[in-house]
């Protein structure tokens, strides 16, 4: 829907918001990535999944037009509002954000299985 003309812009839509820290630990882009690096893995070394979750993010619901509008007159976010230049000029055209990739959200285990998330190899 949005910057599938340079997916290098987009926006990260990732967070690591539970982590068992240790002082050599520290977050990159906010909490979008963490370093070292190898954290940001879900696939250990051994070829298994590594147990991972899924967060609910209430960006994109039915007041998001709304929303991107007011951020873009704001204009606080970096790289100049970017990011939501493009949610105001992609919504202009087509405020509908379902479209034949999405999901109705049923429950975790239909985000196991979409590959969004796992219980590991221990569980």
């Amino acid at each position: 829907m949005f910057f599938a003309d340079r997916p290098e812009a987009a926006p990260a839509l990732n967070k690591i918001p539970l982590v068992k820290w240790h002082h050599r630990y520290a977050y990159a882009s906010s909490t979008h990535m963490l370093l070292p690096r190898g954290l940001n893995k879900v696939y250990d070394e051994w070829g298994g999944e590594k147990a991972s979750g899924a967060l609910l993010h209430t960006k994109f619901i039915s007041t998001f037009n709304e929303k991107a509008m007011e951020e873009l007159k704001r204009r606080e976010h970096y790289a100049g509002s970017l990011e939501y230049v493009a949610y105001a000029n992609a919504l202009q055209d087509n405020p509908e954000l379902w479209c034949k990739w999405s999901e109705k959200y049923i429950n975790w285990r239909q985000l196991e299985i979409l590959g969004l998330m796992s219980m590991g190899n221990w569980a």
